[in-house]
């Protein structure tokens, strides 16, 4: 027996070791190594040129920063990743849980496949800018899709660390991310890549190319491009050997502590299906996969009793219920297209549009297949189903037993298979103008700019599963006294039209008509509901026409307008030079609109809705589970709520640059900033920002302060379900059944967060090319958004005398009993991420082997101290954590420490980079910690083994650029991954899910190495 390991080591001396090992690294390589510098040139810009750097609206020379800010090249950022945009920015150590194609997370609330999330604040606490503008969400949910951005036009990646709800309003919390586009390029370039992991699965390419030309003189420009990116799925396991279905076992406490084992498969459900009747002969029998009975036989390893939910055994030959269709990495494609033309009308007056066109389709399998064990769905057999075997039968009748459960798993082979696709489409349309004053007059050498934005994403997700209205129908298979097998129901009348007796003892001994009969829909169908929303019923009046699809199908509408006019310059000259400012205003609506197809209930009536019958609500109908005929939905495990809504803001804004000192190696400058919006619903909120700069030789200092804020997501306001739940009234303990309802509310207050960073920069001019940063962020969120529970929400209000709770709780007049609890989004948690950046970067002319040599080193790194979440009056501090809590198997992104480096060298036309990507040790639980303050007392556990490996990938591209006149040709291989680093052990076991998970693919790479080969024309 293994014995556990003291598990309560500090956090700070892993931090401080891998600390030690970064600035070692950082101070090696750069002596004679690295690349363009971290925030800014070394160099200024000359002095009449001006520039707005991210996370400022000022113009300034670009030395006077108000904010960190991080800035990679578009070939930088594909030399990081090539392949999906979001790949590449993934690999900057500030960003932690981004939402990738392969990520995992929650299909029903995520936001698209190429979200950020900067500090592991969440998707909607990161704002996401395309050339300085506002992007509409992919969703209701919030968060933008990089994916649908023209990458073969984007010139750089900036991403500000720390507040900007000032200079950019609403959701500015964690930081800005811009993605700057090449509105001057010019001429013709042409990328084709094609690539394929070491295992020959994953086969992709991506074709690209972009044209831009002058025209009338000189005074106008013109740019298109597009964009196509395929990517076949990867569906198994096959040849990666590292997957051992490695699971847990164990209780969590001192003297059982949680344990990885390998082979951890369920002994609840099978391919073929097991006899749960506890008490009987048949108990713990199992069908053969040609519907035959046999004994189960358990692993040499088992825990808990045998056919619920989270059983489990290892070191047998039983079936791993994970393992048949799993989703490494989707299949995806990817077609995005892009405009922009410019036209100077006077030498002051430019106006500009602007199209952004993208699609991305993906396909994937569900996490769990069509489920009979008991979460909730349950079959139950009877004595005289017409698939028993006869000797089963014969012993049911011997020994009086008149039904069983039947514990199942459905395949690929039948009632599997389960599938979800998501489309989504974007559409933005930019116009507007930049006007240079020259009035001789107080505003003088001021710009003033103004735009109209429209966008509308469109997002289609479909989901291919079992129909439980039906299946229960289906299953109960029996003769019908001439030798047929029929559903049962069919004898009693037409209640179940078209019903297809379904055979499930044995893997893929069902017919094809039962397992069509039971999973998707019938194509073709004309349908026209009205439509319930959760917010007022059937009050809107509104109805819905279409014609089925094979799935149920979810389509959300996002629109957004977005206006906005402002002004930049110089507002009076000092002792130390000009008072910069900016002012300016905004407009933006936005509007949601989600209608669902599910024809087993068409209106989407959550609260009424009754798709499944129960027993005795249809003639002959038996052995329907509970849970599901009280379910409001057909398709297991799909639910989804019409939504509609909109919300509009006003803001105003400004922000100034006031240089306080200004001399020979000493300056000193002070930047402030405001904003004010009102939010129809939520009324008005300020958020502001004040710094301070200090320059003096080749040294930088700066340090800011900031309010923040971001404002409720249209799902966190309209995106409301109900339905029913068991509490405990805590005025005498009584347990009781109450109507609720969950989700939107469109009073929400925004929630607010306080932002403290300071920093330093180092540019030694001794060292040319030498560029060194270190910040120091502290986000603090008060009033975040979130939800307490049903079973909160009674606590708080008659034990806590919270009034807003109580106000959320309607009683019986009469009886004074409990008989609506509404659990809505409301201003209740906190959320804390403190940490470090440290960022260097050098490049340099060499002479080692002759010709025009040059090399360039860049490093990021990332230290995570605290990132701290209170729901529910609960604190948990998950920093580090990488592995699952294993009472609830959710995993954690949040690594606390990550380094990103790379080193190039260039001989003329030849270039090679290698990269290094280094994820410090983590922690499987942070409740295995035994830290109070790291997870609450009653929630701790204790674990054998409560750490996660570090891991280090190495990357590495060679290319060679042929000059062919006038017209370049760059030829260029890419291994990433090279010596095949495995995913480190992160386990869990899932009684819903009946699997074991072994790997984390938000924080490692599971697809092994990967090679791409390709080229680019430039004319």
């Amino acid at each position: 027996m293994q014995k556990p390991i003291d598990l309560s080591r500090q956090r700070s001396t892993r931090l401080l070791v891998s600390g030690a090992s970064a600035l070692a690294l950082a101070a090696i390589s750069s002596a004679a190594q690295a690349q363009a510098d971290t925030e800014e040139d070394a160099s200024p810009p000359p002095s009449d040129e001006r520039i707005v750097v991210t996370g400022s609206r000022i113009q300034s020379d670009g030395m006077q920063a108000p904010v960190p800010v991080t800035v990679v090249g578009s070939q930088e950022l594909e030399a990081l990743s090539p392949g999906a945009l979001i790949n590449g920015v993934s690999q900057l150590p500030q960003f932690l849980g981004n939402e990738t194609p392969n990520s995992g997370g929650a299909y029903f609330t995520r936001s698209g496949f190429g979200t950020l999330n900067l500090r592991g604040l969440g998707i909607n606490r990161t704002l996401t800018l395309l050339n300085g503008r506002r992007v509409p969400a992919s969703s209701a949910f919030g968060g933008v899709d990089i994916n649908l951005f023209p990458e073969s036009v984007i010139s750089s990646v900036e991403t500000t660390t720390g507040g900007a709800s000032a200079a950019y309003g609403s959701d500015a919390v964690a930081g800005v991310v811009n993605f700057k586009l090449d509105t001057n390029f010019t001429g013709l370039e042409v990328n084709a890549q094609v690539g394929i992991t070491s295992r020959e699965d994953g086969e992709n390419y991506e074709l690209s190319g972009a044209f831009g030309t002058p025209f009338a003189g000189g005074r106008g420009h013109f740019i298109v491009a597009g964009e196509y990116f395929n990517h076949d799925g990867i569906f198994s396991y096959q040849d990666r050997d590292w997957y051992q279905a490695v699971g847990t076992f164990g209780s969590g406490t001192a003297a059982d502590p949680y344990r990885f084992v390998p082979g951890t498969v369920s002994a609840n459900a099978s391919f073929d299906g097991r006899i749960f009747a506890p008490g009987t002969a048949i108990h713990a029998m199992e069908f053969n996969p040609d519907g035959s009975i046999g004994a189960y036989n358990p692993g040499s390893e088992s825990q808990f009793p045998f056919g619920i939910p989270p059983a489990r055994t290892a070191g047998g030959n039983n079936d791993n219920l994970g393992a048949e269709l799993p989703t490494l990495y989707p299949e995806l494609e990817r077609i995005s297209a892009f405009a922009y033309a410019d036209y100077e009308v006077s030498d002051s007056l430019k106006v500009f549009g602007q199209y952004i066109f993208g699609r991305t389709e993906l396909f994937q399998y569900n996490v769990i297949q069509s489920s009979f064990g008991g979460t909730p769905t349950a079959l139950t057999i009877f004595q005289d189903n017409a698939f028993l075997p006869s000797d089963l039968r014969q012993t049911m009748i011997d020994n009086e037993i008149d039904s069983f459960i039947l514990r199942r798993r459905g395949t690929l082979n039948d009632v599997g298979g389960n599938s979800l696709d998501d489309t989504f489409t974007q559409h933005i349309g930019t116009v507007g103008f930049e006007w240079d004053l020259d009035t001789g007059g107080v505003f003088d050498g001021w710009s003033v700019d103004g735009f109209y934005q429209y966008g509308e994403t469109t997002r289609e997700w479909g989901q291919f599963g079992l129909r439980v209205d039906r299946i229960f129908a289906a299953v109960d298979a029996v003769d019908d006294g001439s030798g047929n097998i029929v559903c049962r129901t069919s004898l009693f009348g037409n209640a179940f039209p078209g019903c297809q007796p379904l055979n499930l003892f044995g893997e893929g001994n069902a017919s094809a008509a039962a397992v069509d009969y039971v999973t998707g829909f019938e194509s073709g169908q004309s349908i026209s509901t009205p439509l319930f929303f959760a917010d007022d019923g059937f009050d809107s009046g509104r109805t819905y026409d279409y014609t089925t699809t094979d799935r149920k199908l979810n389509v959300t509408t996002f629109e957004q307008q977005f206006a906005e006019l402002s002004a930049a310059g110089d507002i009076a000259d000092l002792w130390a030079g000009p008072i910069a400012g900016a002012f300016g205003v905004s407009y933006r609506r936005d509007e949601v609109l989600q209608l669902v197809q599910d024809v087993t209930n068409p209106p989407s009536d959550h609260e009424n809705g009754h798709p499944v019958l129960c027993n005795g609500e249809a003639p002959g109908l038996r052995g329907v589970s509970v849970p599901d005929c009280l379910n409001t939905v057909g398709v297991q495990y799909s639910k989804v709520s019409n939504i509609k809504g909109s919300s509009t803001v006003w803001e105003g804004f400004g922000e100034v640059l006031l240089p306080l000192y200004d001399s020979d190696g000493l300056g000193i400058f002070a930047n402030g900033a405001v904003r004010w919006a009102d939010y129809s619903g939520s009324g008005s909120v300020w958020a502001y920002k004040g710094g301070l700069e200090l320059e003096f030789g080749d040294f930088r200092l700066r340090g800011t302060y900031s309010r923040d804020v971001r404002a409720a997501n249209l799902s966190e306001r309209f995106d409301r379900t109900g339905g029913s739940a068991t509490i405990t009234d805590v005025r005498d303990n009584s347990t009781v059944t109450v109507t609720i309802f969950s989700g939107g509310n469109p009073a929400v207050n925004p929630e607010e967060a306080d932002t403290y960073t300071i920093g330093a920069v180092y540019q030694p001019s001794f060292v040319p090319g030498l560029s060194l940063s270190l910040d120091y962020y502290d986000i603090t969120i008060d009033g975040a958004i979130g939800q307490v529970g049903t079973q909160g929400i009674v606590a708080g209000c008659f034990n806590d005398n919270v009034q807003s709770f109580c106000d959320l709780i309607t009683l019986n007049p009469t009886t004074n009993d409990i008989v609506l609890v509404g659990d809505v989004f409301i201003n209740i948690d906190t959320a804390t991420a403190r940490g470090l950046d440290f960022e260097a970067s050098y490049n340099s002319d060499i002479n080692v082997f002759g010709g025009d040599e040059e090399i360039d080193f860049r490093l990021f790194s990332a230290w995570l101290f605290e990132r701290t979440e209170t729901n529910g009056g609960q604190t948990f501090d998950l920093a580090g954590q990488t592995g699952a809590r294993q009472l609830s198997q959710a995993y954690e992104q949040l690594p606390d420490f990550r380094v990103t480096a790379s080193l190039g060298y260039r001989n003329g036309g030849f270039s090679s980079r290698i990269g290094v990507r280094h994820i410090g040790e983590g922690i499987q639980d942070v409740c295995g910690l035994g830290d109070n303050s790291a997870c609450p007392a009653g929630q701790q556990v204790v674990l054998v083994d409560n750490t996660v490996d570090a891991v280090t990938y190495v990357d590495l591209r060679l290319g060679y650029e042929f000059d062919l006149g006038n017209t370049e040709l760059e030829v260029f291989g890419n291994v990433t991954n090279l010596f095949d680093e495995n995913p480190p052990l992160t386990p869990s076991y899932s009684a819903f899910f009946g699997y074991s998970t072994q790997q984390n693919p938000g924080v490692y790479d599971v697809l092994g190495t990967r090679f791409t080969l390709g080229m680019r024309l430039r004319m």
